[in-house]
Parts: C-alpha cells; structure tokens; sequence
C-alpha cells in the first residue's frame, strides 16, 4: 500500500532540475543538447498552461541572474528559443496581448532589491540586458501587431542600462547596433529604428563610441529613417572636420577632456578591457567602403582612411604620452586591420608612432608590450605567407617609417622581419621593389657622409639579402627570367658605384648618386659584389653568365667618358685591359662555335673574369694571373693533343692563390674551377697541394709558403729556427726508420704545446720581471729572489740624470718585451693562416677523391694525408683529413678500386703505410693508417688474387718488427675482421686460402 503525499506540498520534475542545471554546464555541447531537451519538454504540442508557460519563463529569467559557470550563456539560449517557440501561445489570452505581460517578468525578475552585494546586483543587471536581447533575438518583437510602447519598453530596459552602468554600455550598444542590423536587412516598420535613434539622442549617448556605430549602421543602411539635425556636421561622423571629435570619442577620453556638453553628462565606460570597442571596426569598414574606386569622384566631405587613422590611432593610441593599455588598443587595430584591409589601405598603417612604438616594444623581451609587438609582426608574415604581394607593401612601410633610418629595423629589433619579407615577394612585387631600394641607395635622404653612408649601409644589405634570397630558393620561379634579370639590376649597381664615380657629381642624371658615394660605401659594394657573386656561383647552374654581366658593365663604363674610374691607369694596365677584352671576344667565339660539352670553358671564363674584377679591387697579382690564365688556355684549349700537362700545373697554382684568399668567393671559385678540370689533372698537378700539406704551421712556414721572408727581421728568423728543427724531426722520410729504432719521434699534441707556449710565457714575464727588478734596485714582483738593492733603498738618492738613464733603461726594456709579444702574435696569425690555407686544399682533395676515386694517381695522396694527420698541431686540419682519409676509403668498395699496372709500386706504398702506423701518434692517426692499410691490400687483392699470401706476409713481418706494440690495437683489429671476412670469400670460390 503506497504513502499518500502529504497535502500542500508541490511535486518536483526531477527531469527539468536536471534540464536546469545542464544548461549551466560549461560544456557548450551539454548546454545545447539541455536546451534541446527544454524545447521539447515545453513544445506547442504539450498542451501546456499558461501559468506553467510563464513558470517556466520566470525559471529562465532567473537563470540569467546567476554567475554559476555558464548559466547566463545558456539560459539565455533556452529563453531565445522559448520565446520564438511559445508566441502563438502566450499572445493571445482572451483577445488581449500578453507581451507586456512577459516584459513584466524580465523586469521583476532581474531586479536587485534587498540588501545585496556589488556582485550580486551585477549579476541582476547583466541578467535583464541578457534577457532583452533574448525578447529581440526571438523574433516576438518583430510582429506586425506589437504597439510602440512595446519596444518603448524594451528599448528604455537597455538605454537606462547604458547610461546608469557605464560597464555594460559597450554590451547595450552592440545589442542595438545588431538590432538596427537586422531591420534594416527585413521589411520592418522604418519607425522602429527612428525610435532607436531618437531615444539614442534623448538618453546622451549619441556621442559615444557606441552611438556612432549605431549612427553609422542607420545611414547606411537605412536611407528612409530621417537623421536627428545638429548633431554632426553635415549629418555624418565622418565629415572632415569632426575628425579630431570623433577620434577623442572612440580614445574614450573622460568627461573633463571632452569639449561638447551633451557628452559631458555621461561617464566613461567601466574598467579598461584587453579587447578594442567594436565601435573602431564599424569607423574602418566604413571608411574602407567609402575609398573611392578608378573612374568615380571622391566624396570631398568625408575624411579619409589615412587621414582618420593618423589622427585617431597613431597621434592618439601611440602617442608618447599614452598609456600602455592605450597602445595595446593600438596593436589590436593594426592586427585586424593588416590582417583583413584591402592592400591599398596597409601602406597607411605604418606611420611614424607606430613604428617607433612597435621598435621600441621588440627591443627587449622586457617591455610591457612585447608580446603585442610580437603578435604584430607574426600578423604580417602570416599574411604575406598567403598573399606574396603584401610583403613589398609591409617592407615599404617598414623601410619607409623606421624610427631610425640610420640602424636598420632588424638590427633595433633584434627580429629577422625584413629579411623573412623581403623572402617572400614574388617577382612581380620585386620588380617595383628592387628599383626602389637601388633609389634609396642613390638618395639615401641625408646629404651629410656620416648619415648617408649608414643609411646606404642598410640598403646595400638589403639589396645583398634580396639576392641571395632568390639564388637560395629552391623554386623553378627563382630561375626565372624576371629572376635572372633582377639579380642582373642589383650586380650592375653595385658594380658601377663601387668601380666608377660621375666626374661631374652635380650631374642632374637620374642615375647620380647625392651625395657621391664616400670611400667607405665604395668598399663596402666591393665586398657585397664578391658575397653576390659567391651565392651565385654556389647556385646558378651557369654562373659565368652572371660574371660575364658584371665584367660587361664594368667595360663599358671604363670607355664613358662620363664615368671615372677608382682605377690610376697607366699604359700597361690599359693594354692588359684592352688585351682582356679581346681575350673574352676569342672565349664567346670558342663557346659558340663547335656544339658539345662546355664545362670546363665555362669554368675556365668564370676564372678568368673573377680574375679581372681583382684589378679593380686593387689585386696587385691580378694582371700576372691573368697573363697565366692566357697561357694556360692555349694549352688547355687550343693544343690538347699534345701531352703537355704544364696548363694543369699552371692551372693549379692560380687556384692555390685564390684558395690562400680569406674569400668565400675565392674558395667557392676554386672549387668550381677544380671540379671542371678535374680530369686533367695529374702527378704534377698534385704536388703543389701536396706541398701545402707538408708546410710547416709557423712564421717560418708561412714565410717559404709565400716567398715573404723579406717581411721579416732576423730576430723572428732565428726564434723560430727551433720551432722548425722540431717539426723538421717529425716531419722526416719516414720509410727509413728501421725496427730497432727507439720509440720513433713524437709529434706534441694541440695541449701540450699550448702547454710549453704557456711555460714559455711564465719564463720570460718571469725574466722581465727580475731586469726590471734589478734596474729599479727592487725585490721582483714573486718575492723568490732577493733584489740587487736594498728595500730601504728609494728612488730619492738619485740625481737627475740618474732618474733620466733610468727612463731610458726602463723604456727600453718595454719595448723589447712589446718586440717578443709582436712576435708571439705574428706566430699564432701564422699559424691561422696556413691552418685555414691547408684545410681548403684538403676541400679541394676531397673532391678529387670522389672524383677520380677508380685512378692509381688518388693513391698518391695516402702518405700525404698521412703525415699531415700525424704531423699538425690543429684538430681542424686533422679532422678534415681524416674525413678525406674515410671517404675514400668508402668509396672505394667492392670492384669500386684504383686500377693499376704495376703492383711492385703499391706493394712498397703498403710496407710504407706500415712504417708511418709505427710512428706514435694520436688513436685518429692509427685509424687513417688502418683505412689506407687496408684500402692499400684491397686494391692489390682486386689486381691479383694471389696477392693475398704478399698481403699476410707483409702484416706478419710489421707484427715482428713492432715488439713494443707501439702500432695501436685497432690497426690489427681492422686487419683481422678484414681478413676473415677475405678468406671466406676466396675459399668458397675455391681461389684461394688464407
């Protein structure tokens, strides 16, 4: 039997508690699927009363008063809904209308009575503007047969709460402005939005951010409502002269900055917010649409999009006297508006305020602003990314409105901005761009040396990156012709201005550079010339072609008489230019004249013209190497049916000249060059390389290196003279070391010398001290020996000539010590140069080697390489030989070997190999040996299988002849594998056993 409920008390739905609760999930899938649930449980087929329809009504309203998670946003969704759903019901009740009836509701329900809190009356406030939208958003409004005093009604709900609660002003205007919105797109009674504009004026609010929105909105796209009169000039906002009055109103001033009394009466908003007014986008998209197009008449009265935004926005928000909040406003502008504004209008962004904001919050990670700045630049690479052509415009504005034109924008930002743009443009955006910065090069804007020559400093860079930008893309459309012929434009600038001056510098020529371009400039095109060229020659298929461009322009202008030269001509240097010139004319017509492979020519006229450009930058070697390279191409071309090998010796002499360069030029030149002739290069051609390696890593080395002793005192001679009989010690034959002989010599390692150099140091500041010690009567510096003089003994017992002598002593003394740390200094730049020297030839050999890997001469190179791992005091150059060392070896793989003819030369090569294993040395030197070792028995092994029992033979003589085991460990240990591999394969093809 089942408990009768108790009289009086309600039952509970417990569906539509839960329904209520869902809604405010946080969850917006489980707030829509609630609502869903609301609409069904209510639906026009259940039947419902009207007292439970407005039950449920008073449940949603207070929904909207509470700040539990989400509930405002989805009980304002379920009352939207509710509303559009449930009108037939609730609008006719006995024949009267019973919309007043649910305003009622909104409004007793929202409001905060009581002894309440400042949060809780918010929440009150906020829950009847949420519930207003609601009536709007439903569409119960917008029925024929709703009265005036209706909306009155609903309208004064939302005014009251924008001019009483300064806080919720921005969310009652957009609120109106989506209401003026959607009338104006149906066909609704113009009187509404007349009433909307009316009560806009009556409650003071039309002066406000949000009242010029609305503003806007009704005359755009309300033609038949009839504006209030006397309110802005000429019934717009946007008329010229309330420019300065609408650019305070959207800043938000407060009442005592403003000069208009209707606005004076009302506050400003609540707190500031991270988020820019939607009233700025209304201005900017009606300003945008305002822009007259091709073949229409501006509208005079109206103010332009430049104009507004230089008066609102950079003299406002990026004022210096602004705050940061204000310039983060700023920042969110100039995010929407590059982000989605025409590209005619994003050139007007980038003004002076701006950039001098933006620079100065990208400068430290400690600005306040970082982040926005930031966020703005990110803005601008993201939409050049998807629009190539907005790159040119944003490096214009960069470019042009830099806060300092002298430092580049990149380097006051520490950013690669201008860089990644100018990495962008396409070539169409390149063709106006390029011709703008050779401009900016010849007119830099400052007539004074100092500040031109910065400015053309940042162009000539500028101009060097958009280059080597193109010549790096990996994009068929960076070996376009537009390509092509925008890096021809860039190397015809500099190569006229870093060669050539107008003799007239007041020339009123467009292509006259104001003012003339200083000394420093000229070289700094010099080197930019050379780092162009370089990117070229690494990546252009057909570099000389560039080269011969350059060479070409420089000609030219050497016979304009308009034109003077940096050259001091005399009569051989003219002939040797005149001669060249005829020279290239005899190479075109090789060139074009029998069909077929023309590698090497090419390689042979990119030399010979690179060559001549060093006459212009003041090479004094330049015009004997190209009488050389004259000589050298009748061997190489004209007589190459003779066996005269004296062009690839020749040949390889230049390039060592060019390698010896601290050029990447030069290094990429010569290594172009070598790969061309590679094939003709032989025994001779190798030595001079080889030659480089054995050279000794002092002054003295380097003085036999390039003939410069005569540079040099006899003093450092003599200094050095140890150094080199120590060398000399370990850099011996080698191969006449016989078994019973020591420990054979030592080479120091890297820190053992630096070691003794320190020991040396300590030794001589050690006897500078006790002379100085003994010329000042004094105890030296350490105290360990007693001076010549007492410690009562002083300065005051000398005579003036005493003092005088002494001077001169003391003085001379100094200058001595300065002469050994000169000297000390010329042996450590030595030594850097002939370091850097050795590992560009073992560049070159490694190319060799892959090259001609399958050649007996590669083999020629095994006991070079060797001694220069053993020998060098640089882990660099050892490196980079035992990478030579290795890769041969790998190439050499399988039927991969030298080919060879006689077999007693190789033998002898591998008991000499063996001989310099015995050397000790470094575990880097043991494993180049095994590798030659080893490469030394495969190619013998390859000849003749046979040569397999000399092979064993020869390793088990080394293992007698070494008692001491001074051959490292894995010098065996890679023999072993080898060998057991070896001897599989010869006994199971039946050759052969080991």
């Amino acid at each position: 039997m089942s408990k009768k409920r108790p009289h009086g008390q309600p039952s509970v739905d417990t569906q539509l508690v839960e329904i209520y609760d869902d809604l405010a999930n946080e969850d917006e899938e489980i707030r829509l699927k609630a609502a869903h649930a609301f609409l069904i449980k209510f639906s026009p087929k259940g039947n419902h009363s009207s007292e439970q329809l407005f039950e449920a009504l008073r449940r949603l309203v207070r929904g909207l008063c509470s700040g539990r998670k989400a509930a405002r946003i989805g009980f304002s969704v379920a009352l939207t809904e509710f509303l559009s759903q449930q009108w037939g019901a609730l609008s006719n009740t006995e024949g009267t209308l019973q919309i007043s009836r649910l305003i009622d509701v909104l409004v007793k329900q929202t409001e905060a009575t009581g002894n309440i809190t400042g949060q809780e009356e918010r929440d009150h406030r906020f829950g009847r503007l949420f519930g207003a939208e609601a009536f709007i958003k439903s569409g119960i409004l917008l029925q024929d047969n709703i009265p005036a005093k209706v909306w009155d009604r609903i309208l004064d709900v939302i005014y009251e709460a924008a001019k009483n609660k300064p806080w919720l002003r921005e969310e009652c205007g957009w609120i109106l402005y989506e209401t003026v919105r959607t009338l104006s797109e149906g066909d609704h009674d113009p009187s509404i939005i007349q009433t909307i504009l009316g009560k806009l004026d009556q409650f003071g609010l039309t002066k406000t951010p949000e009242g010029i929105a609305i503003w806007l909105k009704v005359q755009g796209q309300s033609p038949k409502v009839e504006l209030p009169a006397g309110i802005w000039q000429n019934e717009s906002p946007l008329d010229r002269k309330e420019k300065s009055k609408l650019a305070k109103i959207l800043k938000e001033t407060t009442s005592s900055e403003r000069s208009d009394e209707t606005s004076a009466a009302v506050s400003q908003r609540g707190s500031w917010t991270s988020r820019i007014h939607f009233a700025w986008n209304v201005v900017f998209s009606e300003l945008i649409m305002a822009k007259p197009t091709r073949g229409t008449k501006p509208q005079s009265k109206t103010i332009t999009f430049e104009a507004f935004w230089q008066e609102a926005v950079d003299e406002q928000l990026f004022a210096s006297t602004s705050s940061d909040e204000r310039k983060y406003w700023g920042f969110l502008l100039f995010q929407q508006l590059f982000g989605s504004a025409p590209r005619d209008f994003l050139t007007a962004l980038f003004t002076p305020n701006f950039m001098r904001c933006l620079t100065n919050q990208l400068a430290s990670k400690e600005r306040y602003l970082h982040r926005a700045a930031e966020k703005t630049i990110t803005t601008i690479i993201n939409r050049a990314k998807s629009e190539p052509s907005v790159a040119s415009t944003a490096l214009r504005g960069l470019l042009a409105n830099s806060s300092d034109k002298n430092v580049s924008f990149d380097k006051q930002t520490k950013t690669k901005t201008l860089e990644r743009l100018m990495a962008l443009c396409d070539d169409l955006s390149l063709r106006h761009l390029v011709p703008e910065l050779c401009g900016r090069l010849l007119r830099p804007g400052a007539m004074d040396e100092k500040n031109s020559t910065a400015r053309r400093q940042i162009t000539i860079d500028q101009l060097t990156f958009l280059l080597q930008s193109r010549q790096s893309s990996t994009t068929q459309d960076s070996r376009s012709l537009a390509s092509t012929a925008l890096t021809c434009h860039i190397l015809e600038v500099f190569a006229t201005y870093s060669y050539f001056s107008l003799k007239d510098p007041h020339s009123d020529r467009p292509d006259s550079p104001l003012p003339p371009m200083s000394a420093r400039t000229q070289d700094t095109l010099k080197t930019r010339l050379s780092t162009c060229l370089a990117s070229i020659l690494s990546r252009s298929p057909n570099p000389a072609i560039f080269a011969s461009h350059v060479v070409g322009i420089v000609l030219r202008h050497e016979a304009d008489e308009r034109m003077r030269s940096v050259l001091d001509f005399t009569s051989t240097l003219g002939d040797t230019l005149s001669y060249a010139r005829t020279f290239l004319e005899n190479i075109h017509k090789e060139e074009s004249s029998e069909p077929g492979d023309k590698t090497s020519l090419h390689a042979f006229q990119l030399l010979y013209l690179v060559t001549l450009l060093q006459i212009y930058n003041g090479d004094a070697d330049a015009i004997s190497m190209l009488e050389e390279l004259q000589s050298c191409y009748d061997t190489l071309f004209e007589r190459r049916q003779t066996v005269d090998q004296s062009g690839s010796e020749a040949l390889i002499e230049i390039l060592l000249s060019f390698v010896a360069k601290p050029s990447q030029l030069f290094r990429r030149l010569a290594q172009q060059v070598f790969t061309a002739f590679i094939s003709d290069i032989q025994h001779e051609g190798l030595q001079p390389m080889i030659k480089v390696l054995e050279t000794k890593e002092n002054l003295s080395g380097q003085d036999e290196m390039f003939e410069n002793t005569a540079t040099h005192s006899m003093d450092s001679s003599t200094t050095d003279s140890s150094a080199a009989e120590e060398v000399d010690m370990t850099n011996g034959n080698g191969i006449e070391l016989s078994s019973d002989e020591g420990n054979g010599s030592r080479i120091p390692s890297e820190s053992s010398e630096a070691e003794n150099e320190t020991k040396e140091e300590d030794e001589e500041l050690l006897a500078f001290n006790m002379k100085l010690a003994q010329a000042l009567k004094t105890r030296p510096m350490n105290g360990d020996t007693d001076g010549a003089g007492s410690e009562d003994s002083s300065d005051e017992d000398m005579g003036d000539e005493q003092m005088e002598a002494l001077d001169e002593h003391i003085a001379s003394m100094f200058k001595g010590r300065k002469k050994t740390v000169s000297r000390k200094k010329q042996n450590m730049d030595a030594k850097k140069t002939i370091v850097d020297f050795k590992c560009r030839v073992l560049e070159l050999l490694e190319i060799f080697v892959k090259k001609r890997h399958r050649d007996m001469l590669a083999l020629d190179l095994l006991m070079p390489l060797l001694t220069v791992i053993r020998t060098t005091t640089s882990s660099l150059v050892s490196r980079r030989a035992c990478n030579v060392m290795r890769n041969f070896s790998k190439l050499c793989k399988g039927q991969k070997v030298p080919h060879i003819d006689k077999e007693a030369a190789l033998v002898k090569l591998l008991k000499e190999i063996h001989v310099e294993a015995r050397r000790e040395s470094s575990n880097a030197h043991a494993s180049a040996c095994g590798q030659a070792s080893l490469l030394v028995v495969k190619v013998l092994v390859m000849h003749d299988k046979e040569n397999v029992r000399k092979v064993v033979k020869i390793y088990d003589e080394m293992q007698m002849l070494d008692p001491q085991c001074r051959v490292k460990k894995s010098f065996y240990t890679d023999w072993l594998n080898w060998r057991n591999t070896a001897k599989l394969a010869l006994e199971n093809a039946g050759l052969c056993q080991l």
